[in-house]
């Protein structure tokens, strides 16, 4: 939430990398939180086959939670370098 509100109010842009990365954490757990007690609710009442997509579907959100910093922070960084770059060379000029 922080690299959002920096990237909204400091470099003043309305949707970037960062509030892409923050949307897609939110959607993560709503997956989560959603599809899993469904999951676990459908296979109580003899759904089987149903309830373990739902569970797998959850699972595969909780997974990409470990996966998405590994390519956000080097991504992160280099947006940013490029960015603070930009600004150096035009105020150069």
């Amino acid at each position: 939430m922080v690299p959002y509100l920096i990237e909204r109010f400091a470099f003043e842009k309305r949707f970037g990398v960062f509030a892409t990365l923050f949307w897609l954490l939110a959607l993560q757990f709503l997956t989560i939180y959603t599809f899993v007690p469904a999951g676990e609710f459908l296979e109580d009442n003899g759904w089987n086959l149903l309830g373990e997509l739902f569970r797998g579907t959850g699972a595969f959100a909780f997974m990409t939670l470990g996966v998405i910093p590994f390519i956000a922070l080097p991504l992160s960084i280099l947006a940013a370098l490029v960015v603070l770059a930009t600004r150096q060379f035009r105020q150069v000029r």
